[in-house]
């Protein structure tokens, strides 16, 4: 997604469709990116920077989270053919506790 940047950098409205904060908006429409270059707007076509590192990190808390989610969702399941009640609203740590209280 490019940035487009107004001339007038406390801009903020729309323009061509475009929402614009503080003088800067975003879109892909090639046809728009140079009507506003046609009309003094300053567009940054260039990629973001990525990090791989950041990225890396990103991929393991997302699987992390998952693993986390999967747990947590056989813990209830556990928790609800044992009895116990309320496990819908526990949390791992206190699932477990219960679980093991009850001693199964």
């Amino acid at each position: 997604m490019a940035k487009v940047i107004a001339p007038n950098k406390e801009y903020t409205g729309l323009s061509a469709g475009i929402p614009f904060a503080n003088g800067v908006g975003e879109t892909d429409n090639e046809h728009l990116l140079q009507w506003f270059e046609g009309k003094g707007y300053t567009v940054d076509r260039s990629e973001p920077d990525t990090d791989p590192q950041t990225d890396e990190i990103a991929k393991a808390a997302e699987l992390e989270k998952k693993e986390a989610d999967k747990r947590l969702k056989a813990l209830r399941k556990k928790a609800t053919d044992l009895g116990i009640e309320g496990a819908a609203e526990k949390d791992a740590a206190t699932l477990e506790a219960e679980i093991e209280a009850a001693g199964k």
